[in-house]
């Protein structure tokens, strides 16, 4: 009987432990399951909140116009105002502008206790004179810049002058975009759509800075929002009102009924944990283009080393996935989707080097890596960044440039260093030119300007690109050179105006 007990206590206290044990395991799986649960229903819930709390698009606020009808192709660039300063010593001219469509200025930024928009360096972008230098390297400008009547009336800064270059390349139209925000200014977007005063100060500085400094509209470039209630909703109140003010604008200079247009574009993330919890569908009603940010895949912050700007791979992570979830997933119009590019790129120093011999066979992909390999004099330092390589200085000394035909992606390889590097190249960009014309998208951009290698063609990222697209890319001249814009500033700003001396003397020349 005693063993009979015990063996009985034995089998209650296995059955007591079992139970224990059945109750922890669920409970882990249920916090597991929880998050992604209660993740995806929240986004349901915003997106419920969307639709059925006023915020259908009233017909007033919409775009003017659909502004997607042109069957060429955008080729912009981002355009740093840091990039005039040691070691980049890159300008405005520089740009191969014959071959653009689009230049984003980046960036302005937001203050957090006001709302208002402000420069992140006056001095680059409304102050150095870059005339002479201008003037030196293109002799078809000599005549206009130098000449002392027309030096004083000229706009300063690099801002200053790409207005200038864009009323005088009679030969190539383009746009210059604002750009807003950036990654080092993502915690002021969080601050001003929490509080109304702020953020309507938000817009109507803005729009008033867009037009005072003669940009043909706005970019946003918020990284990123967070997948909570507050902050996609804000980033669609956001924009919707940036909409209304410009139309608002629009309605001023053009009249009730205009197709002529400031645009509004997003730099967008490209891949899914960021995007799936965004109000994509209502964003889009407001905004031109998606700037889509195809690059910095991998990086620093990865586990394993990658392709950073590959158009396909096994993963989500790689820009025809993200083209096909906006346009399957939230319905956008592929004309409105543009494909980002690197003018750079991203470095790995490889963990184990086993690589006897090295050959274009080599997976160098999904390797363990330590750190992103040291700068290399003043080209690694470029950037402010270890593991940033300016594409004009790729291959890396001592490598072999190799292409990836199944990611669309360059790279090198350094065998002594163990170093890996990712790129665009000609080769990718061209693939990339044919993939946007294929899936009919917006076109394709770069970041950014500095980083091209503009003094050799056969290398150059933008010339390949439009290859791929025939040259057909977009021609559309600045709003500016509209002569009701040009009057409305003038009777708006009066000689006050950042770009009035100018405008007057412009104004002149047309009489």
């Amino acid at each position: 009987m005693v063993g009979h007990s015990a063996q009985h206590r034995s089998k209650s206290s296995l059955v007591s432990h079992l139970l224990i044990l059945l109750i922890f395991i669920t409970i882990i799986i249920e916090m597991c399951l929880y998050n992604k649960i209660f993740k995806n229903q929240r986004s349901d819930d915003i997106r419920d909140n969307f639709n059925n709390g006023g915020h259908r698009v009233p017909s007033n606020v919409q775009n003017h116009g659909t502004h997607i009808r042109d069957e060429a192709f955008i080729s912009g660039v981002y355009y740093s105002n840091w990039s005039p300063y040691k070691p980049r010593f890159h300008f405005p001219h520089d740009i191969n502008l014959k071959q653009v469509s689009h230049i984003y200025y980046a960036f302005f930024k937001i203050n957090s206790r006001t709302g208002g928009i402000e420069n992140t360096d006056s001095w680059s972008d409304l102050e150095m004179n870059l005339y002479k230098s201008l003037a030196i390297k293109n002799s078809e400008l000599i005549k206009e810049s130098s000449n002392n009547s027309v030096q004083n009336i000229l706009p300063l800064g690099c801002i200053g002058e790409l207005f200038y270059l864009k009323n005088t390349c009679s030969d190539k139209k383009f746009k210059v975009i604002m750009s807003i925000g950036g990654w080092s200014d993502s915690e002021n977007f969080k601050i001003i759509i929490k509080d109304d005063k702020l953020l309507q100060n938000f817009v109507d500085s803005s729009v008033e800075t867009m037009f005072r400094l003669g940009f043909d509209g706005i970019d946003l470039d918020w990284e990123f929002p967070g997948n909570n209630e507050s902050e996609p909703r804000g980033y669609l109140k956001l924009v919707r009102m940036l909409r209304l003010k410009l139309n608002s604008l629009e309605s001023q200079i053009f009249g009730e009924r205009t197709e002529d247009h400031f645009q509004l574009s997003i730099a967008a993330p490209a891949f899914k944990d960021k995007l799936f919890y965004l109000p994509i569908t209502e964003i889009d009603q407001y905004v031109d283009y998606w700037n889509m940010m195809t690059y910095d895949y991998y990086g620093s912050w990865s586990e394993t080393t990658g392709y950073h700007s590959n158009l396909f791979s096994e993963t989500e992570l790689n820009g025809n996935f993200a083209m096909h979830y906006m346009i399957d997933r939230f319905g956008v119009n592929s004309r409105k989707l543009v494909l980002g590019m690197a003018a750079y790129g991203r470095s790995f120093h490889i963990k184990d080097n086993k690589f006897e011999p090295f050959n274009q066979n080599t997976v160098l992909i999904n390797k363990i890596f330590k750190g992103v390999g040291k700068p290399t004099k003043e080209i690694d330092k470029a950037d402010g960044k270890e593991g940033i390589w300016p594409y004009k200085n790729l291959p890396k000394i001592g490598t072999i440039e190799q292409y990836d035909p199944k990611y669309v992606s360059a790279y090198c390889f350094d065998e002594k260093n163990s170093i890996f590097i990712s790129y665009d190249n000609t080769k990718s960009v061209k693939t990339k030119a044919e993939y946007v014309t294929h899936n009919n998208l917006g076109g394709g951009f770069w970041w950014e300007s500095c980083g091209e290698a503009y003094a050799n063609e056969s290398r150059s990222l933008i010339n390949a690109f439009n290859e791929g697209l025939h040259f057909n890319v977009s021609s559309k001249p600045s709003i500016f050179q509209d002569v009701r814009v040009e009057k409305y500033y003038l009777n708006k700003y009066g000689d006050g105006g950042f770009l009035s001396p100018y405008l007057k003397h412009l104004d002149s020349r047309k009489q």
